[in-house]
């Protein structure tokens, strides 16, 4: 068993994932620290596997034509669990932050 990474770019602000994170990780306690101008750290102790650090780039924009989309880099690290344990439960956790489409 290891400390496990993973990155991820996702389309959300730093208020809207701290909105969804909580429903991801029932039960969990989290603390954040940082600015969305500077990134973020967040500590989430107590989730189903345990300890995991989050880190949030500053915020960024996507700009499509007239569209501004936001764009954080989100860095998992799962600790004292083996990478496929920790992918399964990233895959759980992303579906809290999915949205409709059509």
């Amino acid at each position: 068993m290891k400390t496990v990474e993973f990155k991820s770019e996702m389309g959300t602000t730093h208020k809207d994932f701290l909105r969804l994170l909580p429903r991801s990780v029932p039960d969990a306690t989290i603390e954040y620290s940082g600015t969305a101008q500077d990134g973020a750290q967040i500590i989430v102790e107590n989730a189903p596997l345990g300890r995991i650090e989050v880190e949030l780039s500053a915020e960024g924009e996507r700009r499509i034509a007239l569209l501004a989309l936001p764009v954080t880099h989100v860095v998992f690290r799962f600790f004292n669990v083996d990478e496929d344990v920790a992918k399964v439960e990233l895959d759980r956790m992303a579906k809290y932050f999915q949205r409709g489409g059509g």
